[in-house]
């Protein structure tokens, strides 16, 4: 997929009026707390940061991604980016669930409907993502370790971004998605980084 030079890229936010109406919804809609991690995934999928992407990876583009670096359609894509839940929250999710995705406060980000549920084989997604499965990498110690079992693909309709931090609250919530120049995982590389510290500035 292409856009031209002077087309916008394209965002996942719906409009104002059909945020509010889908708030009202997610009030009976199975919810996901997001991690911080998982925050950041769905701000760059809302803003088109993530473009063309259209929300999480299905099971074919995860598959597609892990063993060619493109998507099914066979657009070049590097890393995987796929929503991970828990075993007990994945047992009430099917095919066509749509799920409130809320931050660490429970404000709704957005809605997402579930076209795929799976489980990965996190060995072979680290020997060929990240070029080696060994915990000593601090993105394969994440995936074991960290990420949930069971991964979720589907479409986004985004109601608000997320708020990683204020200057109040910077000491306890250090995390903000930043565009950095050039981050390197084994033999694939991506321009962004999750979880980057926030130091406070003190007075001298």
């Amino acid at each position: 997929m292409s856009i031209s030079n002077h087309s916008p890229i394209p965002e996942l936010f719906v409009s104002a009026d059909q945020a509010q109406g889908l708030k009202v919804e997610a009030g009976s809609m199975p919810s996901w707390d997001l991690t911080a991690r998982q925050a950041c995934d769905l701000e760059l999928l809302m803003n088109g940061g993530f473009f063309p992407l259209k929300g999480f990876n299905s099971q074919a583009d995860y598959e597609s991604v892990v063993d060619k670096m493109r998507l099914a359609d066979g657009t070049l894509w590097p890393i995987p980016i796929t929503l991970d839940v828990s075993e007990k929250f994945a047992e009430g999710v099917a095919a066509g669930t749509r799920l409130a995705l809320r931050d660490a406060e429970g404000v709704i980000l957005a809605v997402m409907t579930v076209s795929d549920k799976w489980t990965p084989i996190k060995a072979h997604e680290a020997t060929q993502v990240f070029g080696a499965d060994d915990l000593a990498h601090p993105a394969v110690n994440y995936l074991h370790n960290v990420a949930g079992p069971i991964y979720l693909g589907g479409s986004i309709q985004g109601l608000q971004a997320p708020v990683h931090y204020d200057f109040k609250s910077a000491a306890t919530h250090p995390t903000n998605c930043v565009p950095i120049s050039k981050s390197s995982a084994g033999k694939r590389s991506w321009p962004f980084k999750h979880a980057i510290p926030y130091t406070v500035p003190t007075k001298n």
